[in-house]
């Protein structure tokens, strides 16, 4: 299986557009490696929703803030 992410032009982005020089075993462990990564991600928001969902509510306050900003 292979990782997929889409740009804005709607064209798909795979492990191996952005690692074209790793061979298809690295590749392939770079994006098991992702898969796990995004994993914890998910445990760490899913554990802060639960515990205090206000944590978010002031992050996502902050990066709309930036955004405005332009940093």
């Amino acid at each position: 299986m292979f990782f997929i992410m889409s740009k804005k032009d709607g064209k798909k982005i795979t492990i191996a557009d952005i690692y074209p020089n790793l061979s298809s075993e690295e590749q392939s462990d770079a994006e098991a490696t992702l898969h796990r990564y995004l994993a914890v991600v998910k445990r760490i928001y899913e554990n802060i929703s639960e515990q205090d969902p206000k944590i978010l509510t002031e992050l996502r306050r902050r990066a709309k803030i930036k955004k405005r900003k332009g940093a």
